[in-house]
């Protein structure tokens, strides 16, 4: 689901703000121009948990066509599925779960000069084919910046 951020922009929000972990996902920036660099802030929030990371792709890293796979009704996977970002700071294992799909979300910092590295993971439920459809659909229309708020 596509809302604002009270920034101004607009944040796509994977997972059920009232039960447990949700993740949001910024409007995707170009840090460098032309560039195939592709910048967007996670965020993993909940009751005891509020971490975020920028995550850097190129171009996407095939993340919206990962997410459509996984809406494939026909697609033939049984095993567990990953996508990871180009650098490392989000990965997404998928697998398929009484008749849903789960996905693990994992979150990684590395060591800084002021900050130490830390790892977060967390897992959201989905119904089947047509909602990850949908969440495909929006993640793409963010990534194309061609997304309008739902409530």
């Amino acid at each position: 689901m596509i809302i604002n951020d009270v920034r101004g922009g607009q944040l796509l929000r994977v997972g059920d703000p009232g039960r447990g972990v949700h993740l949001l996902f910024s409007t995707p920036t170009r840090p460098y121009g032309d560039d195939p660099a592709l910048d967007m802030t996670v965020r993993a929030k909940g009751a005891w948990v509020d971490v975020s990371e920028l995550v850097r792709t190129l171009d996407g890293d095939g993340l919206v066509e990962f997410i459509s796979s996984l809406a494939d009704a026909s697609g033939s996977w049984s095993g567990p599925r990953t996508w990871q970002s180009s650098e490392g700071q989000l990965k997404i294992s998928a697998q398929r779960s009484d008749g849903g799909i789960v996905l693990t979300w994992g979150i990684w910092r590395g060591a800084t000069v002021s900050e130490s590295a830390w790892y977060f993971e967390t897992v959201t439920s989905h119904r089947a084919e047509g909602e990850m459809q949908g969440f495909a659909e929006a993640l793409r229309a963010l990534f194309d910046g061609t997304s309008e708020a739902v409530a």
